[in-house]
């Protein structure tokens, strides 16, 4: 197979961390995931996997957080915090926008990454559908799609990463990123992939 040539029946376009809460800190983040819409809608329409991710949390995971985790161990003492990241928050939950369908995989985190301290294991959801190219975008460019950029090229994934349909609140953090992805992956706009798809 052409490295650069998608194939529908073993690609998923991954989404990470589509959500409201995030949608509302940022204007440009809620523009992205309206335009991710039609991402969806165009890769879907060619028969790749849509999947989406999350980052939430039940109580019992919050407090299972180490604190030598920088990043979530803070929830134990914050508890605004906590109810906004809860799983059953609307804060939490996917923008409409980009809501999951029937089929579609969905999946929750507990870290930056999804593959790795998450509830479920995302690696033997993918590999049960014959899956090993990934289309990735979400927010931010500088944390769940860095992390799965570096987790799924270690899992031996194809990875593209679709730069129109990943943010950053950093403009320099968003395009010195999309060069050091391309160690790992190809970078593309959403509109290249009716030509790379075989």
């Amino acid at each position: 197979m052409a490295a650069n040539k998608i194939v529908p029946s073993r690609t998923a376009l991954f989404l990470l961390d589509l959500q409201v809460m995030y949608a509302k800190m940022d204007p440009s983040f809620d523009a992205l995931m309206t335009h991710t819409a039609s991402i969806v809608k165009a890769a879907r329409s060619k028969g790749i996997t849509i999947a989406h991710c999350r980052v939430a949390f039940t109580e019992s995971e919050v407090v299972n957080v180490p604190d030598t985790n920088p990043t979530f161990s803070q929830l134990q003492n914050d508890p605004s915090r906590a109810a906004m990241l809860n799983v059953n928050s609307s804060e939490a939950a996917f923008h409409p926008a980009v809501a999951p369908e029937d089929g579609d995989i969905v999946v929750r985190k507990n870290r930056v990454g999804p593959f790795f301290n998450a509830p479920q294991d995302v690696h033997a959801i993918f590999q049960g559908r014959g899956i090993d190219t990934l289309l990735l975008g979400g927010v931010s460019t500088g944390g769940a799609v860095a992390a799965t950029v570096v987790q799924a090229s270690d899992l031996d994934y194809r990875l593209f990463v679709v730069e129109d349909s990943c943010a950053d609140p950093s403009k320099e953090t968003h395009e010195f990123l999309m060069k050091f992805f391309a160690k790992r992956a190809t970078v593309i706009k959403s509109e290249e992939l009716k030509t790379l798809i075989k």
